[in-house]
């Protein structure tokens, strides 16, 4: 997946007030943690609440969002006063929901960063033109299944992308994957499989960019069908360079 799915837009002005906001269309966003010397706790809360304000009630002209620092549930509902929004960006936070995100009907890529606490995909089904979907961290996410409902996706990561967090997300099988026949890029990184079965990821005609975690139970079928699919092809390289730096550092 390339970096306006994992990570931030380079041309985003990043500012931390919203008084410092002059027009821009792509918008990068520090509301919290804030690291100015001499900012007290009563100042820092201020200005969460000065950016939910702003957010919820402001007519802008931002097109791309871009949250960077800690998002908490009150600062994403404040999301849902920018219905123009066709972008959204989020790098990490303890939102449990993400109704207001699924408000925002104009909306063609997402990328909901460090989502421990959300429960439920849910509220994105009403996102028509929905292309583009990361979801990171989505452990307590309980109706992974909903996935299969966004068919326009050609582009979507779906696991544990943090260099920070080992820990798997623990996905049951692939056949909620068989419906979006659309998906050009699917990446599931950290993720274990409690049925390994990639077969009904073949049914993706246009798939041409796969990341798999390299996982032993997964290789056989890798090579098996990476003399049909360019996609698979691909993660059958990366197991062989793998394989290959593991042989030279033993040497």
């Amino acid at each position: 997946m390339s970096d306006r799915v994992g990570g931030f837009d380079r041309r985003a002005l990043t500012i931390g007030l919203p008084s410092q906001y002059g027009g821009e269309m792509v918008l990068g966003v520090t509301a919290t943690q804030l690291a100015t010397p001499g900012t007290t706790p009563a100042q820092r809360r201020r200005i969460l609440a000065e950016w939910i304000e702003f957010l919820s009630s402001a007519e802008t002209n931002i097109r791309e969002l871009q949250f960077h620092s800690r998002v908490p549930q009150e600062l994403l509902d404040a999301v849902a006063g920018q219905p123009q929004l066709e972008a959204l960006l989020v790098k990490w936070g303890p939102y449990r929901n993400v109704d207001a995100v699924g408000s925002l009907r104009k909306l063609t890529t997402l990328r909901l960063g460090g989502a421990t606490a959300l429960e439920t995909l849910a509220p994105l089904r009403a996102l028509p033109d929905l292309v583009t979907l990361a979801v990171s961290q989505g452990h307590k996410v309980s109706d992974v299944d909903a996935l299969s409902e966004f068919t326009g996706l050609t582009r979507l990561m779906f696991g544990n992308d943090h260099p920070g967090d080992d820990r798997n997300l623990v996905l049951a099988d692939f056949e909620w994957a068989r419906p979006l026949r659309e998906l050009r890029s699917l990446a599931i990184p950290g993720t274990r499989l409690l049925n390994p079965d990639l077969s009904p990821l073949l049914d993706l005609p246009h798939l041409e960019d796969l990341l798999l975690p390299l996982r032993r139970d997964l290789r056989a079928q890798v090579f098996t069908f990476a003399g049909t699919s360019e996609a698979f092809a691909g993660v059958a390289r990366e197991y062989e360079a793998y394989e290959s730096w593991r042989t030279a550092r033993r040497t």
